[in-house]
């Protein structure tokens, strides 16, 4: 690699850093704005409301969301990108195992932060099937969504991954779509609180472009 490309690397690096600390200070604040239970009312009306004009047409879809982003399934995903990686593109991307930060920054926050799961009458999952990973930790409270944590990772990486080009496009607008629907879907299947769904994001991305300053 030449002066320029070092250059430009460690350009790249630092703006990945930055916009990582940047997240999750955001997310730190936020958790403490959810802590003091200012968005309760905010999400009991965001949740009846998805659920009130949002056909049922999507319950089996978004339910099977539930299952693309569980912990067994996301590190089936991630083993495949660093395998292609690896193999397609002779780059080694230790960083992307990065993404178990988010397990137990989502348990101290089930823990620590104060926010009742939504009630079981809003729950609309319709699967009977459940991965052991839904079993292993279980507490009273629900921020944040752990599934979108580590779905705001992946699109992270991904959208990093993918080069912006017209060819790109469809890819792109693919991620960003699925990322979408992920963050619906979590608030419609009553699973989690609209702020729930935001920590997780806000998590989930900083810890994506956490993952790229090794890249």
């Amino acid at each position: 690699m030449n002066g320029r490309g070092m250059k430009t690397a460690k350009r790249k690096r630092l703006s990945y850093l930055s916009a990582s600390i940047f997240l999750f200070l955001a997310f730190v604040l936020f958790a403490l704005s959810v802590r003091s239970d200012i968005f309760r009312n905010f999400d009991y009306l965001t949740m009846v409301a998805s659920q009130k004009y949002t056909t049922p047409i999507v319950d089996y879809p978004f339910s099977f969301l539930s299952i693309i982003a569980s912990s067994e399934v996301t590190f089936l995903i991630v083993s495949l990108i660093f395998l292609y990686l690896l193999f397609r593109k002779k780059h080694l991307f230790l960083g992307i195992f990065l993404y178990i930060l988010i397990y137990p920054l989502e348990l101290l926050g089930k823990l620590l932060i104060y926010h009742p799961k939504p009630p079981l009458f809003l729950f609309k999952y319709v699967l009977n099937f459940h991965l052991p990973s839904s079993f292993i930790v279980q507490t009273n409270y629900s921020f944040p969504s752990g599934h979108m944590a580590r779905t705001a990772f992946l699109a992270v990486v991904l959208l990093a991954i993918i080069n912006i080009n017209k060819s790109a496009v469809l890819k792109i607008t693919a991620v960003l779509t699925v990322t979408y629907f992920m963050f619906h879907s979590r608030i419609y299947l009553g699973e989690h609180w609209f702020s729930d769904v935001v920590g997780g994001l806000l998590l989930g991305s900083a810890a994506g472009f956490l993952s790229l300053v090794f890249w």
